[in-house]
């Protein structure tokens, strides 16, 4: 394309267009183009290969429909002139981010003729702007992360100071009224003490237990190992601890599947899950009530697995604040038994591991279920 004459014949312009620094270029309405050489030089053409292509040929293409509205608005004369930004693409393949400026140049008849378009890289501006953002975002990130941490360890020294202290404090007091009083003491006096004993040192085990795993999660140190495994079997072994739990506070723990499955999951890490709910279901649970175990597929991959109480239940308010690390939801047990509220968090941590799901229905005075999904293996 030839510069018009009545362009050309500006000294000024022309000294101006073929000389500036900043990238210019006049576009015919038939996409006609003549380029200067630092337009050229920005996209690593010779003004040759320029001027044998279109436009949208080294214009990303994600920016070509955009590109196209722009001109149409001008065309149309909606706008003199736009400015708007786009990427190029150089020869060599890289995106050139451009700030682009377009007028239409018009004859003394407001015939329109040519696009004269000056052309400014920023592409090392927006690779500053998108490595702020990026530090922006890392920073956000890692705020979180440090704030996450620090609930975290308020959560940790709130179990320390108030749940550990609890168990810990019954215990010495039993052992207290024990050891200065045992030969004072009737056999159904001591018989007493020993079943508080055994409560408190339970629930001291069960909150050392679920803080050592607590730790090790924040860790990151826990494995996931999945392999394939027999979930009557699993289910049985982790129920097992529990019966002495359910005959003394006089609950019928129930295991009730319609058939045998495999799942395939992290032994160790279904077990905690299995023994935390199962521990909570009975915790809740006042006597003459049940606990029931069972398992549907819902899929060809997949199993929902369900534990059932008829115990205290919870309200809408309590519901909605479970598996929530900074929300308190610590309360006694329908024998007094005490509850940190980490067995749920690191439940829901433990089968998310493992590509699960955990919710719960619950209706106050009657009663909750628990379900957590496992992959089921045909």
């Amino acid at each position: 394309m030839v510069i018009p004459d009545y362009i050309n014949g500006d000294e000024i312009f022309r000294n101006l267009f073929e000389h500036s620094t900043v990238g210019m270029s006049i576009t015919s309405l038939d996409n006609r183009l003549h380029p200067n050489a630092a337009f050229c030089e920005m996209l690593g053409y010779t003004k040759e290969e320029l001027v044998n292509k279109q436009w949208d040929e080294y214009t990303h293409p994600d920016d070509i429909a955009h590109n196209r509205v722009v001109i149409d608005s001008i065309l149309t004369g909606g706008e003199k002139s736009v400015r708007w930004e786009k990427r190029y693409l150089h020869k060599n393949g890289s995106i050139i981010w451009a700030d682009i400026h377009t007028f239409l140049y018009r004859d003394a008849n407001g015939r329109p003729l040519y696009f004269i378009t000056t052309v400014n890289n920023i592409t090392k501006t927006k690779t500053f702007e998108d490595a702020l953002k990026e530090s922006e975002q890392l920073f956000k990130s890692q705020n979180e992360q440090l704030m996450q941490s620090n609930a975290e360890k308020d959560k940790y020294f709130a179990i320390l100071a108030h749940d550990l202290r609890g168990p810990l404090s019954s215990f010495l007091g039993l052992a207290e009224v024990m050891s200065e009083d045992i030969n004072s003491m009737t056999m159904s006096e001591i018989e007493e003490i020993s079943k508080s004993l055994f409560l408190s040192a339970s629930n001291l085990y069960q909150l050392l237990e679920n803080l050592l795993e607590w730790s090790i999660l924040r860790r990151g140190n826990t494995e996931y190992n999945p392999e394939p495994t027999s979930l009557n079997n699993l289910i049985m072994r982790c129920i097992d601890p529990f019966h002495e739990s359910a005959r003394r506070k006089n609950i019928d723990l129930e295991l009730n599947l319609e058939q045998s499955y495999s799942v395939s999951c992290d032994i160790r890490m279904t077990e905690t899950i299995f023994r935390n709910l199962i521990s909570n279901a009975l915790k809740y649970t006042n006597a003459q009530g049940s606990v029931v175990i069972k398992a549907l597929p819902s899929s060809k991959n997949e199993i929902i697995v369900s534990i059932t109480d008829t115990g205290i239940g919870m309200n809408d308010d309590l519901r909605n604040k479970l598996f929530k690390l900074n929300e308190q939801v610590c309360r006694k047990g329908t024998a007094g038994e005490s509850s940190s509220g980490l067995g749920l968090l690191i439940g829901k941590e433990l089968i998310e591991r493992q590509e699960g799901k955990i919710w719960v229905e619950s209706v106050e005075d009657k009663g909750s279920t628990f379900f957590f999904t496992l992959e089921l293996v045909n």
